[in-house]
Protein backbone atom coordinates (compact mmCIF):
# COMPACT_ATOMS: atom_id res chain seq x y z
CA UNK A 1 0.00 0.00 0.00
CA UNK A 2 2.83 2.40 0.84
CA UNK A 3 4.59 1.62 -2.45
CA UNK A 4 1.39 2.41 -4.33
CA UNK A 5 1.06 5.66 -2.36
CA UNK A 6 4.65 6.64 -3.20
CA UNK A 7 4.02 6.10 -6.93
CA UNK A 8 0.84 8.20 -6.77
CA UNK A 9 2.78 10.93 -4.97
CA UNK A 10 5.42 10.98 -7.70
CA UNK A 11 2.86 11.52 -10.44
CA UNK A 12 0.44 13.69 -8.42
CA UNK A 13 2.77 15.83 -6.31
CA UNK A 14 0.30 18.76 -5.89
CA UNK A 15 -2.19 16.52 -4.11
CA UNK A 16 -1.84 15.60 -0.41
CA UNK A 17 -2.69 11.88 -0.62
CA UNK A 18 0.17 10.23 1.23
CA UNK A 19 -1.50 10.51 4.63
CA UNK A 20 -4.45 8.55 3.28
CA UNK A 21 -2.15 5.72 2.20
CA UNK A 22 -0.47 5.76 5.62
CA UNK A 23 -3.88 5.35 7.24
CA UNK A 24 -4.89 2.51 4.90
CA UNK A 25 -1.63 0.66 5.64
CA UNK A 26 -2.21 0.99 9.40
CA UNK A 27 -5.80 -0.27 9.06
CA UNK A 28 -4.66 -3.27 7.02
CA UNK A 29 -2.13 -4.21 9.68
CA UNK A 30 -4.68 -3.75 12.45
CA UNK A 31 -7.37 -5.90 10.87
CA UNK A 32 -4.88 -8.57 9.88
CA UNK A 33 -3.81 -9.03 13.49
CA UNK A 34 -7.26 -8.60 15.01
CA UNK A 35 -9.24 -10.72 12.53
CA UNK A 36 -10.43 -13.80 14.50
CA UNK A 37 -10.85 -15.86 11.30
CA UNK A 38 -7.08 -16.29 11.25
CA UNK A 39 -7.15 -18.16 14.55
CA UNK A 40 -10.54 -19.91 14.51
CA UNK A 41 -11.44 -23.23 12.88
CA UNK A 42 -14.38 -22.37 10.63
CA UNK A 43 -15.97 -25.80 10.93
CA UNK A 44 -16.20 -25.81 14.73
CA UNK A 45 -15.54 -22.30 16.06
CA UNK A 46 -12.66 -23.53 18.26
CA UNK A 47 -9.05 -22.38 18.11
CA UNK A 48 -7.59 -23.92 14.96
CA UNK A 49 -4.71 -26.37 14.74
CA UNK A 50 -2.29 -23.92 13.06
CA UNK A 51 -2.65 -21.41 15.89
CA UNK A 52 -2.70 -24.00 18.67
CA UNK A 53 1.02 -24.86 18.59
CA UNK A 54 2.25 -21.23 18.94
CA UNK A 55 -0.34 -20.76 21.70
CA UNK A 56 0.88 -23.89 23.46
CA UNK A 57 4.50 -22.76 23.08
CA UNK A 58 3.64 -19.43 24.68
CA UNK A 59 1.84 -20.80 27.75
CA UNK A 60 4.48 -23.52 28.21
CA UNK A 61 7.17 -20.82 28.45
CA UNK A 62 5.28 -19.29 31.37
CA UNK A 63 5.22 -22.53 33.35
CA UNK A 64 3.06 -25.62 33.80
CA UNK A 65 -0.33 -26.13 32.20
CA UNK A 66 -3.05 -28.77 32.18
CA UNK A 67 -4.90 -30.33 29.27
CA UNK A 68 -7.64 -32.85 28.67
CA UNK A 69 -7.93 -34.38 25.22
CA UNK A 70 -11.25 -35.66 23.90
CA UNK A 71 -11.41 -37.92 20.86
CA UNK A 72 -14.59 -39.05 19.14
CA UNK A 73 -14.36 -42.83 18.77
CA UNK A 74 -16.86 -42.90 15.94
CA UNK A 75 -15.73 -39.85 13.99
CA UNK A 76 -15.02 -41.73 10.75
CA UNK A 77 -18.13 -43.88 11.06
CA UNK A 78 -20.14 -40.78 11.97
CA UNK A 79 -19.07 -39.04 8.76
CA UNK A 80 -20.23 -42.06 6.80
CA UNK A 81 -23.43 -42.56 8.79
CA UNK A 82 -24.64 -39.00 9.30
CA UNK A 83 -22.85 -37.29 6.43
CA UNK A 84 -20.07 -34.72 6.60
CA UNK A 85 -22.41 -31.74 6.88
CA UNK A 86 -24.36 -33.24 9.77
CA UNK A 87 -21.15 -34.28 11.50
CA UNK A 88 -19.85 -30.71 11.25
CA UNK A 89 -22.97 -29.55 13.06
CA UNK A 90 -22.24 -32.07 15.79
CA UNK A 91 -18.68 -30.78 16.13
CA UNK A 92 -19.96 -27.21 16.47
CA UNK A 93 -22.42 -28.31 19.14
CA UNK A 94 -19.61 -29.98 21.10
CA UNK A 95 -17.41 -26.87 20.91
CA UNK A 96 -20.34 -24.67 21.97
CA UNK A 97 -20.91 -26.92 25.00
CA UNK A 98 -17.20 -27.01 25.97
CA UNK A 99 -16.90 -23.21 25.78
CA UNK A 100 -20.03 -22.70 27.87
CA UNK A 101 -19.27 -25.39 30.45
CA UNK A 102 -15.56 -24.61 30.92
CA UNK A 103 -15.00 -20.89 30.25
CA UNK A 104 -11.57 -20.91 31.92
CA UNK A 105 -10.23 -23.38 29.34
CA UNK A 106 -9.08 -22.69 25.80
CA UNK A 107 -10.92 -25.02 23.39
CA UNK A 108 -8.82 -26.32 20.50
CA UNK A 109 -9.96 -28.46 17.58
CA UNK A 110 -7.07 -30.66 16.49
CA UNK A 111 -8.81 -32.27 13.47
CA UNK A 112 -10.32 -35.76 12.93
CA UNK A 113 -12.75 -35.43 15.85
CA UNK A 114 -10.12 -34.53 18.47
CA UNK A 115 -10.58 -31.63 20.92
CA UNK A 116 -8.34 -30.19 23.64
CA UNK A 117 -9.16 -28.16 26.73
CA UNK A 118 -6.06 -26.28 27.88
CA UNK A 119 -5.64 -24.04 30.90
CA UNK A 120 -2.91 -22.64 33.12
CA UNK A 121 -5.26 -22.60 36.11
CA UNK A 122 -5.80 -25.46 38.52
CA UNK A 123 -8.72 -27.65 37.56
CA UNK A 124 -10.10 -30.97 38.70
CA UNK A 125 -9.87 -32.73 35.37
CA UNK A 126 -11.41 -35.89 36.80
CA UNK A 127 -14.56 -33.89 37.47
CA UNK A 128 -14.40 -32.34 33.99
CA UNK A 129 -14.07 -35.80 32.48
CA UNK A 130 -17.10 -37.03 34.40
CA UNK A 131 -19.16 -34.02 33.27
CA UNK A 132 -18.20 -34.43 29.62
CA UNK A 133 -18.79 -38.18 29.68
CA UNK A 134 -22.22 -37.62 31.25
CA UNK A 135 -23.04 -35.14 28.48
CA UNK A 136 -21.89 -37.64 25.82
CA UNK A 137 -24.67 -39.98 26.90
CA UNK A 138 -27.20 -37.60 25.32
CA UNK A 139 -27.42 -36.72 21.62
CA UNK A 140 -25.81 -33.60 20.17
CA UNK A 141 -28.58 -31.52 18.69
CA UNK A 142 -28.39 -28.79 16.06
CA UNK A 143 -30.65 -27.68 13.25
CA UNK A 144 -31.75 -30.89 11.50
CA UNK A 145 -29.04 -32.82 13.39
CA UNK A 146 -29.42 -35.42 16.12
CA UNK A 147 -26.10 -37.25 16.64
CA UNK A 148 -25.15 -39.99 19.09
CA UNK A 149 -21.39 -40.08 19.67
CA UNK A 150 -18.90 -41.68 22.06
CA UNK A 151 -15.51 -40.40 23.19
CA UNK A 152 -12.16 -41.37 24.71
CA UNK A 153 -10.07 -39.17 27.00
CA UNK A 154 -6.44 -38.41 27.84
CA UNK A 155 -5.02 -36.01 30.43
CA UNK A 156 -1.79 -34.08 30.88
CA UNK A 157 -0.48 -31.82 33.61
CA UNK A 158 3.01 -30.37 33.82
CA UNK A 159 5.67 -28.67 31.74
CA UNK A 160 6.99 -29.77 28.34
CA UNK A 161 10.48 -29.76 26.91
CA UNK A 162 10.87 -27.51 23.87
CA UNK A 163 10.90 -30.40 21.38
CA UNK A 164 7.88 -31.94 23.09
CA UNK A 165 5.77 -28.84 22.49
CA UNK A 166 6.07 -29.28 18.72
CA UNK A 167 4.96 -32.90 18.99
CA UNK A 168 2.29 -32.46 21.67
CA UNK A 169 -0.66 -32.92 19.32
CA UNK A 170 0.90 -36.11 17.98
CA UNK A 171 1.18 -37.29 21.59
CA UNK A 172 -2.48 -36.57 22.23
CA UNK A 173 -3.53 -38.46 19.09
CA UNK A 174 -1.55 -41.50 20.27
CA UNK A 175 -2.93 -41.21 23.80
CA UNK A 176 -6.51 -41.04 22.53
CA UNK A 177 -5.93 -44.08 20.33
CA UNK A 178 -4.66 -46.00 23.35
CA UNK A 179 -7.57 -44.74 25.48
CA UNK A 180 -10.04 -46.06 22.90
CA UNK A 181 -8.34 -49.45 22.86
CA UNK A 182 -8.17 -49.69 26.66
CA UNK A 183 -11.60 -48.17 27.31
CA UNK A 184 -10.04 -46.01 30.01
CA UNK A 185 -8.64 -42.53 30.57
CA UNK A 186 -4.94 -42.34 29.63
CA UNK A 187 -2.54 -40.15 31.58
CA UNK A 188 0.03 -38.66 29.23
CA UNK A 189 3.43 -39.47 30.76
CA UNK A 190 7.02 -39.58 29.53
CA UNK A 191 6.65 -43.18 28.34
CA UNK A 192 4.02 -42.01 25.88
CA UNK A 193 6.23 -39.17 24.67
CA UNK A 194 9.07 -41.64 24.16
CA UNK A 195 6.83 -43.81 21.99
CA UNK A 196 5.84 -40.77 19.94
CA UNK A 197 9.51 -39.84 19.48
CA UNK A 198 10.17 -43.42 18.38
CA UNK A 199 7.43 -43.09 15.76
CA UNK A 200 9.11 -39.93 14.48
CA UNK A 201 12.44 -41.72 14.27
CA UNK A 202 10.82 -44.65 12.47
CA UNK A 203 9.27 -42.29 9.94
CA UNK A 204 12.68 -40.72 9.34
CA UNK A 205 14.26 -44.19 9.02
CA UNK A 206 11.63 -45.14 6.42
CA UNK A 207 12.45 -42.03 4.40
CA UNK A 208 16.18 -42.84 4.56
CA UNK A 209 15.61 -46.44 3.50
CA UNK A 210 13.55 -45.37 0.51
CA UNK A 211 16.03 -42.69 -0.50
CA UNK A 212 19.02 -45.06 -0.18
CA UNK A 213 17.16 -47.95 -1.83
CA UNK A 214 17.83 -49.91 1.36
CA UNK A 215 14.49 -51.69 1.88
CA UNK A 216 15.31 -55.41 2.23
CA UNK A 217 13.19 -58.39 1.23
CA UNK A 218 12.65 -61.53 3.31
CA UNK A 219 10.83 -64.68 2.16
CA UNK A 220 8.50 -66.88 4.22
CA UNK A 221 7.83 -70.36 2.77
CA UNK A 222 4.37 -71.48 1.61
CA UNK A 223 3.67 -75.20 2.00
CA UNK A 224 1.35 -76.93 -0.50
CA UNK A 225 -0.71 -79.65 1.18
CA UNK A 226 -1.46 -81.43 -2.13
CA UNK A 227 2.15 -81.25 -3.34
CA UNK A 228 3.49 -81.97 0.19
CA UNK A 229 6.37 -79.57 -0.30
CA UNK A 230 7.24 -75.87 -0.34
CA UNK A 231 5.60 -74.42 -3.43
CA UNK A 232 6.16 -70.69 -2.96
CA UNK A 233 6.96 -67.88 -0.58
CA UNK A 234 5.51 -64.59 0.60
CA UNK A 235 7.78 -61.59 0.02
CA UNK A 236 8.00 -59.34 3.08
CA UNK A 237 9.65 -55.93 3.48
CA UNK A 238 12.21 -55.31 6.20
CA UNK A 239 14.13 -52.16 7.17
CA UNK A 240 17.40 -52.19 9.09
CA UNK A 241 18.41 -48.74 10.31
CA UNK A 242 21.83 -47.75 11.65
CA UNK A 243 20.28 -46.07 14.69
CA UNK A 244 17.20 -48.23 15.35
CA UNK A 245 18.43 -51.60 14.12
CA UNK A 246 15.87 -53.97 12.61
CA UNK A 247 12.56 -52.10 12.81
CA UNK A 248 9.42 -54.07 13.54
CA UNK A 249 7.24 -54.34 10.38
CA UNK A 250 4.11 -53.06 12.13
CA UNK A 251 5.98 -49.88 13.09
CA UNK A 252 7.48 -48.96 9.73
CA UNK A 253 4.47 -50.08 7.68
CA UNK A 254 2.15 -47.94 9.79
CA UNK A 255 4.52 -44.98 9.45
CA UNK A 256 4.80 -45.49 5.69
CA UNK A 257 1.03 -45.78 5.25
CA UNK A 258 0.43 -42.56 7.17
CA UNK A 259 3.01 -40.67 5.15
CA UNK A 260 1.98 -42.23 1.84
CA UNK A 261 5.47 -43.64 1.18
CA UNK A 262 4.16 -47.22 1.36
CA UNK A 263 3.76 -47.07 -2.42
CA UNK A 264 7.48 -46.41 -2.84
CA UNK A 265 8.31 -49.25 -0.44
CA UNK A 266 5.99 -51.60 -2.35
CA UNK A 267 7.57 -50.81 -5.70
CA UNK A 268 11.08 -51.11 -4.28
CA UNK A 269 10.21 -54.52 -2.81
CA UNK A 270 8.74 -55.66 -6.13
CA UNK A 271 11.79 -54.50 -8.08
CA UNK A 272 14.17 -56.33 -5.72
CA UNK A 273 12.00 -59.44 -5.96
CA UNK A 274 12.28 -59.32 -9.75
CA UNK A 275 16.07 -58.98 -9.44
CA UNK A 276 16.09 -62.04 -7.15
CA UNK A 277 14.11 -64.07 -9.72
CA UNK A 278 16.54 -62.95 -12.41
CA UNK A 279 19.32 -64.72 -10.52
CA UNK A 280 17.18 -67.58 -9.20
CA UNK A 281 14.31 -68.49 -11.55
CA UNK A 282 11.25 -70.14 -10.01
CA UNK A 283 11.79 -73.35 -11.95
CA UNK A 284 15.29 -73.79 -10.52
CA UNK A 285 13.96 -73.17 -7.01
CA UNK A 286 11.12 -75.64 -7.53
CA UNK A 287 8.52 -72.98 -6.70
CA UNK A 288 5.26 -72.08 -8.41
CA UNK A 289 5.04 -68.42 -7.42
CA UNK A 290 5.99 -65.63 -5.06
CA UNK A 291 3.33 -63.69 -3.18
CA UNK A 292 3.56 -59.88 -3.18
CA UNK A 293 1.57 -57.71 -0.76
CA UNK A 294 -0.24 -54.67 -2.15
CA UNK A 295 -1.15 -52.00 0.41
CA UNK A 296 -4.58 -50.33 0.36
CA UNK A 297 -2.89 -47.05 -0.62
CA UNK A 298 -1.20 -48.71 -3.60
CA UNK A 299 -4.53 -50.11 -4.75
CA UNK A 300 -6.07 -46.64 -4.80
CA UNK A 301 -3.59 -45.69 -7.52
CA UNK A 302 -5.19 -46.30 -10.90
CA UNK A 303 -1.73 -46.69 -12.50
CA UNK A 304 -0.42 -49.25 -9.97
CA UNK A 305 -0.71 -52.32 -12.19
CA UNK A 306 0.82 -50.48 -15.12
CA UNK A 307 3.92 -49.53 -13.10
CA UNK A 308 4.35 -53.05 -11.69
CA UNK A 309 4.18 -54.51 -15.18
CA UNK A 310 6.85 -52.07 -16.39
CA UNK A 311 9.15 -53.03 -13.49
CA UNK A 312 8.75 -56.73 -14.30
CA UNK A 313 9.35 -56.13 -18.01
CA UNK A 314 12.60 -54.26 -17.29
CA UNK A 315 13.87 -57.30 -15.40
CA UNK A 316 12.43 -59.77 -17.96
CA UNK A 317 10.26 -61.46 -15.34
CA UNK A 318 6.73 -62.54 -16.37
CA UNK A 319 3.94 -61.22 -14.17
CA UNK A 320 2.52 -64.75 -14.00
CA UNK A 321 5.35 -65.49 -11.54
CA UNK A 322 3.44 -63.57 -8.86
CA UNK A 323 0.35 -63.80 -6.75
CA UNK A 324 -0.68 -60.36 -5.49
CA UNK A 325 -2.22 -60.20 -2.02
CA UNK A 326 -4.74 -57.51 -1.09
CA UNK A 327 -6.67 -56.96 2.14
CA UNK A 328 -10.43 -56.69 2.68
CA UNK A 329 -10.25 -52.93 3.22
CA UNK A 330 -9.22 -52.50 -0.43
CA UNK A 331 -12.56 -53.86 -1.66
CA UNK A 332 -14.21 -50.48 -1.00
CA UNK A 333 -12.21 -49.02 -3.95
CA UNK A 334 -14.15 -51.27 -6.28
CA UNK A 335 -13.73 -49.49 -9.63
CA UNK A 336 -10.00 -48.76 -9.33
CA UNK A 337 -9.30 -52.15 -7.83
CA UNK A 338 -11.10 -53.97 -10.63
CA UNK A 339 -9.13 -52.06 -13.25
CA UNK A 340 -5.80 -52.95 -11.60
CA UNK A 341 -6.82 -56.58 -11.11
CA UNK A 342 -7.92 -56.92 -14.74
CA UNK A 343 -4.57 -55.66 -16.02
CA UNK A 344 -2.53 -57.93 -13.71
CA UNK A 345 -4.64 -61.00 -14.51
CA UNK A 346 -4.43 -60.26 -18.24
CA UNK A 347 -0.65 -60.68 -17.85
CA UNK A 348 -1.12 -64.01 -16.04
CA UNK A 349 -0.90 -62.97 -12.38
CA UNK A 350 -3.19 -64.40 -9.71
CA UNK A 351 -4.93 -62.48 -6.93
CA UNK A 352 -5.27 -63.50 -3.28
CA UNK A 353 -7.38 -61.98 -0.49
CA UNK A 354 -5.15 -61.51 2.56
CA UNK A 355 -6.09 -61.50 6.27
CA UNK A 356 -9.65 -62.71 5.77
CA UNK A 357 -11.56 -62.67 9.05
CA UNK A 358 -10.25 -59.34 10.33
CA UNK A 359 -12.31 -56.92 8.21
CA UNK A 360 -15.97 -56.19 7.58
CA UNK A 361 -16.49 -57.66 4.13
CA UNK A 362 -19.13 -60.38 3.75
CA UNK A 363 -18.67 -63.55 1.76
CA UNK A 364 -20.73 -62.43 -1.24
CA UNK A 365 -18.79 -59.18 -1.59
CA UNK A 366 -15.50 -61.11 -1.57
CA UNK A 367 -16.79 -63.49 -4.24
CA UNK A 368 -17.50 -60.60 -6.60
CA UNK A 369 -13.75 -60.44 -7.26
CA UNK A 370 -11.75 -63.14 -9.08
CA UNK A 371 -9.73 -64.35 -6.10
CA UNK A 372 -7.93 -67.63 -6.70
CA UNK A 373 -6.96 -67.86 -3.06
CA UNK A 374 -8.15 -66.56 0.33
CA UNK A 375 -5.71 -66.33 3.22
CA UNK A 376 -7.24 -66.83 6.66
CA UNK A 377 -5.73 -64.45 9.21
CA UNK A 378 -3.65 -66.07 11.94
CA UNK A 379 -5.93 -64.75 14.71
CA UNK A 380 -8.90 -66.41 13.00
CA UNK A 381 -6.99 -69.68 12.67
CA UNK A 382 -5.69 -69.65 16.25
CA UNK A 383 -9.18 -68.94 17.59
CA UNK A 384 -10.29 -72.29 16.16
CA UNK A 385 -7.52 -74.15 17.97
CA UNK A 386 -8.20 -72.20 21.16
CA UNK A 387 -11.82 -73.41 20.95
CA UNK A 388 -13.12 -69.83 20.85
CA UNK A 389 -14.31 -69.92 17.24
CA UNK A 390 -15.82 -72.93 15.46
CA UNK A 391 -16.49 -71.20 12.13
CA UNK A 392 -13.26 -72.27 10.44
CA UNK A 393 -14.49 -75.53 8.79
CA UNK A 394 -17.65 -73.81 7.51
CA UNK A 395 -15.62 -70.90 6.07
CA UNK A 396 -13.26 -73.32 4.30
CA UNK A 397 -16.16 -75.36 2.88
CA UNK A 398 -17.95 -72.17 1.78
CA UNK A 399 -15.02 -70.88 -0.24
CA UNK A 400 -14.19 -74.29 -1.68
CA UNK A 401 -17.77 -74.64 -2.95
CA UNK A 402 -17.06 -71.55 -5.09
CA UNK A 403 -13.75 -72.94 -6.35
CA UNK A 404 -11.57 -70.70 -4.15
CA UNK A 405 -8.63 -72.35 -2.39
CA UNK A 406 -7.66 -71.57 1.21
CA UNK A 407 -4.30 -70.54 2.69
CA UNK A 408 -4.01 -70.71 6.48
CA UNK A 409 -1.59 -68.38 8.26
CA UNK A 410 -0.17 -68.73 11.75
CA UNK A 411 0.62 -72.47 11.63
CA UNK A 412 2.82 -73.03 14.69
CA UNK A 413 3.05 -76.80 15.15
CA UNK A 414 2.51 -80.14 13.44
CA UNK A 415 -0.90 -80.69 15.03
CA UNK A 416 -2.18 -77.43 13.52
CA UNK A 417 -0.65 -78.31 10.15
CA UNK A 418 -2.23 -81.78 10.12
CA UNK A 419 -5.66 -80.51 11.19
CA UNK A 420 -5.71 -77.67 8.64
CA UNK A 421 -4.65 -80.11 5.93
CA UNK A 422 -7.52 -82.46 6.84
CA UNK A 423 -9.96 -79.52 6.76
CA UNK A 424 -9.00 -78.85 3.15
CA UNK A 425 -6.53 -75.95 3.30
CA UNK A 426 -4.41 -75.99 0.15
CA UNK A 427 -1.52 -73.85 1.43
CA UNK A 428 -0.06 -73.47 4.93
CA UNK A 429 2.18 -70.69 6.25
CA UNK A 430 3.69 -70.10 9.66
CA UNK A 431 6.60 -70.55 12.05
CA UNK A 432 6.18 -74.35 11.98
CA UNK A 433 7.70 -74.22 8.52
CA UNK A 434 9.95 -71.16 8.90
CA UNK A 435 10.04 -67.54 9.97
CA UNK A 436 10.59 -64.91 7.26
CA UNK A 437 14.14 -65.51 6.03
CA UNK A 438 16.81 -63.35 4.37
CA UNK A 439 17.41 -64.39 0.77
CA UNK A 440 20.52 -66.51 1.38
CA UNK A 441 18.90 -68.27 4.34
CA UNK A 442 15.79 -68.97 2.27
CA UNK A 443 17.88 -70.56 -0.47
CA UNK A 444 19.64 -72.70 2.14
CA UNK A 445 16.26 -73.65 3.64
CA UNK A 446 14.97 -74.91 0.28
CA UNK A 447 18.03 -77.12 -0.13
CA UNK A 448 18.14 -78.60 3.36
CA UNK A 449 14.62 -78.67 4.87
CA UNK A 450 11.71 -81.05 4.24
CA UNK A 451 8.63 -80.11 6.30
CA UNK A 452 6.72 -83.01 7.86
CA UNK A 453 2.95 -82.79 7.49
CA UNK A 454 0.46 -85.64 7.43
CA UNK A 455 -1.75 -85.71 4.36
CA UNK A 456 -5.23 -87.02 3.77
CA UNK A 457 -4.56 -86.92 0.03
CA UNK A 458 -2.73 -89.90 -1.42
Amino acid sequence: MLVVGYIVRMYAAPYLVMNSFYMLAILIQYFAFQNPDIFIDRKTGALNYATATPYLREINQRGSFSAIAIGLNDYTEGNALYGEQQMAKGLRAIVHYLKAAFPDCQVIYAAAGRFLLITTKKHDFSRIHDEIEARMQSPWIDTHAHLYLTASYAMFSGHLQQEEVEQFFDYTAMALQRAEQQHDVVIMEQSLFQQARLKTKVRQAVDRAIENHAVQIYLQPLYGTHERRIIGAEVLARIHDEELGLIRPDLFITAAERSGTITQIGEQVFEKTCLFLNEHPLQELGLKRLNINLSPIQCRDIHMAERLCRIAQRQHIPIRSFCFEITESVLSYEARLQQNIDMLMAQGATISLDDFGTGYSNLMRVLKFPFEDVKLDMTFVRAYFDHTNKLLPAIIDGFQSFGVQITAEGVENKQMADTLTSLGCRILQGFYFAKPLPLDDFLHYLKTTTPKVSSTID
